[in-house]
């Protein structure tokens, strides 16, 4: 029995170490993006990140950001999540061979120990490399070390079933209840296991009745709603309407009454020996204590930190935090959009596929995959494995297999329908259902085990023969899941040499001037300048104001007063006052320009030898049309505060729009912004849509492109988007030189960018921006890079027939490739006989050529297809004429 436990834990440790190495092979090496950077961010300097909030999640990271492992901090953060999830796949190599054992009964053969170990080892490593699990392992997010919570509780409730009936098993209970209260202060998702862990309970200690049933559903629901809404959301609330209604010193000693209270029951329960009584009331002290990790929330908002997100220091704005009441609120009845085409198969049915059957490679319209199930690259053969997995855990272990289908249910269908998304979502929700993915990933360690054990009932007689074929077939299933689950996923999961977060936000604020006000529009434009800004000390000069948060009061407040300072001229009344402002008609805004702001902008203009108007000679008005941008009727207190922003600033700091914001979102200021890097400034002139000398020298000498030219580095389309960015600032440099005939300074242009964004690299989706790079080398001299191109895309597979004559016209026309042309459109005619666009292209062809003699033949090929068809009796007659003239001109002496 030693030797066995020791064999077990050996195991556990083997694949702990080995999920680690490949997680920290992958891991991303400094922030990414969404919430990456401002949880790096907040973890670092103590922050207070988006509602509600992750205090336990800044505590750990935190401690992690202190210890010297590597150079980056946001790497050090990011460990948090690798070594969470490799302790994830251990304790679910633990709980699948706890569950196998509940029915199998300990080991006694070797049969005993290929089933076991090697279901238990299948079904984690599965998981480990499952897509959305290892993309929450490899990044600063919450979600790995929330499901490390939903794991470890999981295999703490199947240790207590085994000893629940020694007294001292209370201390598994006392354990996991301080686990939800931890994992509150990470992320709700972790409460909705309870049900699976009631369910367990349930069998464990009580007979199979209605009655018990009835009371199982009761006390389950009671327990629910005590921690939530009642401990995370309830004692907030009630603590507020206290004091609103009596006084905080009310308030403070009426949570001493109940704390004194919970004290005497806790007593009152130990003297009267009543077990089930006081390991209710431990638990809920247990809990209360886990997510007394809160009061760090309000502790540092009361600091002031440079990130302090609804600045909850004091009660009312700390209850408003926790509720999430920022996100707005909404009915789980009414759904968002359609309940089973959206909201269950493209964004959780299609999920579950991308883990277990294979993952397509289409995009829809929406810039989402757009299958919903596909086998490429898996084969289904991990969801068929977790089909027979269910299937037969119910067979033998009816009780346990019901406790896995809830956690299977609560932690994917039951979010679908409480989250009730709408359609759009800005990104793919995936990483929100991967407890969901662990209880599927725990029938495919079940369903290995169901294999063997038929293989043990098949063959009897042979001892030798059933161990051998048990051992291969077990070799084969690894071969085919986990080994090809890695090797499936591991490119697009390996971030090791992405800088993109960090070297995007770095040539973000480059790109402004000294004590900039930069606009910018969501989480991938914000989050990672905070950490450059908070952690790196990278420009804090720069103030970045989130359009999206400039809609609530404490942001605004905090812009105005936190240096570096926004210049609003609003007081605290009236920013508590703002609201959407009725405005149904366009109008035209007029902001006055000091004149020596004015003619320091003219004085610079002339001394970069740029564009300025010389027929104005006072400080203009800035004038522009603005409409409706809510509703219909409205703008919005974003939009009013752009306005008083500028107004308030006159033009002292330099103020910037990301080139990622939203046009809707710029007030049409359209004429007064100038593109300087990856940003647009707001100058007092209107009609100069780029600064040629700041866009070169940031492109040029300033920006960071780390590994955008390494094919080694995968990018997904998300991140392509952004460096799209890139590209189309070089592609406005190089046709501002195009337009000047600067021609030597365009295929400079265009070279750097081909150099630090290469094509066959982060590939052009857009065949006609493709042909636009062509074209200015063509026009630069160098055809040959224009044919690259033309080539390039005329390889795609797919093209109609029309999309191929326009590459032949192409090839004529710009290339004067005539004989490639004609190959294209011959070739095309050949596989589609009736195509007569074709031959009309090659009648003008031939008779541009004077390939009189060929047009003759396809004059003839095509009437013998078609003898009534006009234009080839026309033509066939006037090569005849040419042909016969020129053969006459070439015999005159």
């Amino acid at each position: 029995m030693e030797q066995e436990r020791l064999t077990h834990r050996l195991i556990a440790a083997i694949i702990f170490l080995v999920t680690l190495t490949f997680y920290c092979l992958t891991i991303a090496p400094t922030t990414s993006f969404w919430d990456c950077g401002e949880f790096i961010a907040c973890s670092y300097i103590m922050g207070i990140p988006h509602p509600p909030g992750t205090p336990f999640y800044l505590l750990l990271g935190r401690i992690f950001s202190m210890i010297p492992w590597a150079a980056d901090i946001g790497l050090r953060v990011n460990l948090i999540s690798a070594i969470s999830t490799a302790l994830t796949i251990m304790l679910t190599y633990l709980i699948i061979v706890r569950l196998i054992v509940l029915w199998r009964g300990a080991v006694k053969t070797l049969e005993d120990r290929i089933i076991l170990y090697g279901g238990a080892i299948i079904g984690s490593l599965a998981f480990a490399f499952s897509d959305s699990l290892w993309f929450n392992a490899v990044e600063a997010e919450v979600y790995a070390i929330s499901m490390f919570f939903t794991a470890i509780i999981v295999w703490l409730i199947l240790v207590w079933h085994e000893k629940a009936d020694d007294p001292a098993s209370d201390k598994y209970i006392f354990l996991i209840a301080y686990c939800i209260g931890l994992a509150i202060g990470i992320h709700l998702l972790n409460i909705l296991a309870l049900p699976a862990i009631f369910l367990i309970y349930y069998f464990r200690k009580s007979k199979v009745n209605l009655k018990s049933l009835v009371l199982l559903i009761v006390v389950s629901f009671s327990i629910f709603f005590i921690i939530y809404p009642g401990i995370v959301k309830g004692l907030p609330n009630l603590a507020l309407v206290l004091k609103n209604n009596f006084g905080a010193a009310v308030a403070a000693f009426f949570f001493v009454l109940l704390l004194i209270a919970i004290v005497l029951l806790t007593v009152f329960a130990a003297k009267n020996r009543s077990r089930a009584l006081f390991v209710s009331v431990m638990s809920i002290i247990l809990i209360l204590l886990g997510t007394s990790t809160f009061t760090s929330i309000y502790i540092r908002s009361n600091l002031n930190p440079a990130i302090d997100q609804n600045d909850p220091e004091n009660l009312e704005n700390f209850v408003s935090y926790i509720n999430r009441e920022q996100y707005g609120d909404w009915s789980i009845i009414e759904r968002r959009a359609p309940l089973w085409e959206y909201q269950i198969k493209k964004m959780y049915l299609r999920y579950l596929g991308w883990q277990f059957m294979g993952k397509g490679s289409v995009m829809g319209a929406d810039g989402f995959l757009a299958e919903t199930f596909s086998l490429q690259g898996l084969w289904g053969i991990p969801f068929l494995l977790g089909i027979m997995g269910m299937v037969h855990h119910f067979f033998k272990d009816f009780r346990r297999a019901l406790s896995i289908l809830l956690l299977f249910f609560m932690t994917g269908l039951a979010i679908v329908i409480y989250l009730n998304q709408p359609d759009p979502q800005p990104r793919e929700r995936d990483y929100v259902f991967v407890a969901s993915f662990f209880a599927y990933a725990i029938w495919i360690g079940i369903g290995v085990a169901g294999i063997l054990e038929s293989i043990v009932e098949s063959i009897r007689s042979n001892s030798w023969l059933r161990r051998t074929v048990m051992a291969l077939v077990a070799v084969i299933i690894f071969a085919l899941v986990p080994i090809n689950m890695l090797a499936f996923n591991y490119h697009t999961h390996d971030r090791s040499g992405n800088y993109v977060a960090y070297d995007y936000s770095y040539n973000l604020l480059q790109s402004c001037e000294p004590n900039a006000i930069l606009f910018t529009n969501g989480d991938n434009d914000t989050f990672p300048l905070w950490f450059l800004q908070y952690v790196k000390g990278i420009r804090r000069d720069v103030r970045v104001a989130n359009l999206s948060l400039l809609n609530t009061d404490w942001y605004i407040k905090q812009l105005r007063d936190q240096e570096p300072r926004v210049p609003i001229n609003l007081s605290d009344v009236q920013i508590d006052n703002l609201a959407a402002t009725y405005w149904p008609d366009k109008k035209i805004v007029k902001i006055e320009v000091p004149p020596q702001i004015y003619e320091q902008e003219r004085e610079d203009l002339e001394l970069r030898k740029e564009f300025i108007d010389k027929t104005v000679t006072s400080a203009p008005e800035i004038t522009f049309e603005l409409g409706p941008t809510f509703m219909g009727q409205a703008i919005r207190v974003q939009d009013i505060m752009i306005l008083n922003i500028i107004a308030s600033n006159q033009f002292k700091k330099p103020i910037y729009f990301a080139v990622t914001v939203s046009p809707d979102n710029m007030l049409n200021l359209d004429d007064y912004l100038r593109m300087d890097g990856l940003v647009y400034k707001l100058v007092t002139y209107p009609g100069d849509r780029i600064s040629p000398s700041r866009l070169r020298e940031n492109f040029f000498n300033r920006f960071s492109y780390r590994n955008l030219n390494n094919p080694d580095v995968y990018y997904d389309d998300n991140i392509i988007g952004l460096i799209i960015n890139y590209r189309s600032g070089f592609m406005r440099l190089a046709n501002f030189y195009r337009q000047e005939k600067m021609y030597d300074d365009m295929l400079l242009t265009l070279d750097k960018m081909s150099e630090m964004i290469p094509e066959e690299v982060i590939p052009i989706h857009d065949r006609r921006i493709a042909f636009g790079i062509g074209q200015m080398y063509l026009e630069g001299g160098h055809p040959e890079k224009f044919e690259k191109r033309i080539d390039f895309w005329f390889n795609q597979p797919d093209l109609s027939a029309d999309e191929q004559l326009e590459f032949a016209q192409i090839y004529y026309q710009y290339v004067n490739n005539h004989v490639r042309s004609e190959e294209i459109v011959s070739d095309l005619i050949k596989h589609n006989p009736n195509y007569l666009r074709g031959y009309y292209w090659l009648f003008n062809l031939y008779s541009g050529t004077k390939a009189y003699a060929k047009g003759i033949d396809l004059a003839n090929q095509l009437l013998q297809i078609n003898p009534n068809d006009s234009q080839a009796k026309v033509r066939l007659s006037q090569f005849r004429m040419l042909l016969d003239s020129a053969e006459r001109a070439n015999t005159l002496p």
